[in-house]
């Protein structure tokens, strides 16, 4: 029998069965994220040349047809939800401040993608610290989705218990398996980091901090 899933600071095993490196794990995740990543920024490239704003979401049915691929707030797996949720009228981001915080967001999450590829791609034995960009980032990136998720708790429970929207329905399983996998990636990534942790100590007899000693 299935005897679930089991993270260790090495190792990830499904079911008792089959293993995977938590390294491998997050190389995983960490390409698919910034799969997500650039095409959220392309948006922004995209709202900037067509309509001179650095992110032109809008529900309003007088908006272009060029600006659908604009109402899909893709870095926080929104395609529509919170507009029939809660009834915005502009993507989440804009409420905020107009989009820049997201832009500039992208662009943070892109270099800390990045940099955690290639050390796990291209450094045999790393130093934890260049682990840290990326783990600032999730964590952060983590909180905000669950910030988001406790605002909508109680019309996102009402509509699970009793669904009456079968698109809205499909709109939040986008959001909760979104939502769902970047938790799990959170959760490896801290494990994986214990490890190099764990490894670096032994190498060297130190500790990651104070790092210059």
């Amino acid at each position: 029998m299935c005897r679930g899933i089991r993270v260790k600071d090495e190792w990830t095993t499904l079911c008792g069965r089959i293993w995977l490196r938590n390294r491998t794990l997050v190389l995983l995740f960490a390409t698919f994220q910034l799969f997500v990543v650039f095409i959220s920024f392309g948006q922004h490239i995209f709202s900037v040349t067509h309509f001179g704003k650095i992110f032109h979401c809008s529900f309003n049915e007088s908006s272009h047809k060029d600006a659908t691929f604009l109402q899909y707030d893709i870095i926080i797996f929104d395609f529509g939800l919170f507009h029939e949720l809660i009834q915005v009228q502009e993507c989440i981001a804009n409420y905020l401040d107009g989009g820049y915080m997201r832009c500039l967001w992208c662009i943070g999450q892109a270099f800390a993608l990045i940099c955690a590829l290639v050390v796990t791609l291209c450094i045999r034995h790393p130093h934890p610290l260049l682990l840290w960009p990326l783990l600032v980032m999730q964590n952060a990136y983590c909180f905000g989705l669950v910030i988001l998720t406790i605002a909508t708790a109680d019309k996102l429970l009402v509509n699970i218990l009793h669904p009456t929207n079968p698109h809205l329905n499909l709109l939040i399983v986008y959001f909760g398996v979104g939502t769902g996998l970047n938790h799990i990636f959170d959760y490896i990534l801290w494990h994986y980091y214990w490890h190099e942790e764990a490894m670096y100590m032994q190498r060297t007899g130190k500790h990651v901090l104070p790092f210059w000693v």
